[in-house]
């Protein structure tokens, strides 16, 4: 089939979900031009599978195939008790196996950050690429709340407590987000960049942002609490051994995850194409989709 003829169908989308080795279940969407390049996409916390810019015409026409994957504990994929970071880029390669893929791309956005790292520290050569969004880095280290608006300050520091004293507080957050998702959006957009209220403005994003944020807690906040303290723990694998080129995307208006993470990881991984851009905010990932992936696929 030519080329033109395949760019006249309709993206597509379509949900599916894998056993794992251990037996866990592992749900997943895919988005845009299924015949595509392969790019895994890592959501944010709290995120889901329903994470990706909401037009997929737009990840059509790039030639990509989005995957996004429901980490251990979010929306459909079953719980993994005690998972690191590293658990991850196994779960990933078991995807990509399943879905008949050799080489793929992976992207993650705030908290996929991390696991973005961890897949090109641990799958080396499987990657075609890496790009990583307003990511988080590293905690345990001096200076690491710097430039951190005092909400996400103080949910960063809480995210050390031990879960006894988490789980209570975190799932009566959940049951008002829930009940009440026009208010949580709207304490969402007080935190905000201005450059983010106008993004989020949008109806269509901003449905999108509470539909996967709904979904993330379909079975409860375990996922949630578990990723909080893994983002705040050691990462468990040396930054200086990545050989995988990552690109990094962070904007001066995000205090959620402040450029300075990015700064970070761009002087320990050895090999990273850093695009630090004014302006913006946490989700400044809508406004240069485009180009993250665009620079993701073809370089």
């Amino acid at each position: 089939m030519r080329e033109s003829e395949v760019r006249e169908h309709e993206p597509l989308v379509r949900e599916g979900s894998i056993r794992l080795r251990d037996g866990r279940r592992l749900a997943f969407v895919e988005a845009g031009d299924l015949q595509g390049a392969p790019v895994i996409f890592l959501h944010g916390n709290p995120g889901s599978r329903y994470m990706r810019y909401p037009d997929d015409k737009v990840t059509y026409e790039l030639g990509v195939r989005l995957i996004t994957p429901d980490r251990p504990g979010y929306g459909k994929s079953d719980f993994q008790r005690g998972r690191t970071l590293l658990d991850m880029p196994m779960d990933l390669e078991q995807l990509a196996n399943e879905l008949g893929l050799g080489q793929f791309a992976v992207m993650g956005v705030s908290a996929g950050g991390p696991y973005v790292a961890a897949c090109a520290y641990r799958l080396g050569e499987r990657l075609t690429g890496a790009a990583i969004a307003s990511g988080a880095a590293p905690f345990n280290r001096s200076g690491a709340m710097e430039g951190v608006n005092r909400d996400y300050r103080a949910a960063y520091t809480m995210a050390t407590w031990p879960p006894w004293l988490l789980h209570p507080l975190m799932s009566m957050h959940d049951r008002s987000v829930r009940h009440q998702p026009d208010r949580a959006f709207a304490a969402v957009l007080a935190q905000c960049s201005e450059d983010d209220r106008k993004v989020l403005s949008d109806p269509i994003i901003g449905s999108q942002v509470k539909s996967f944020r709904f979904e993330a807690t379909r079975h409860g906040v375990q996922g949630m609490i578990r990723e909080a303290r893994l983002l705040t723990a050691p990462w468990g694998f040396p930054l200086a051994d990545i050989r995988v080129p990552v690109h990094l995307w962070y904007w001066e208006g995000d205090s959620i995850v402040p450029m300075q993470m990015g700064r970070y990881l761009h002087a320990r991984i050895p090999h990273t194409v850093p695009h630090f851009l004014p302006g913006g905010g946490h989700f400044s990932i809508y406004t240069h989709w485009k180009d993250i992936l665009t620079t993701l696929v073809r370089g």
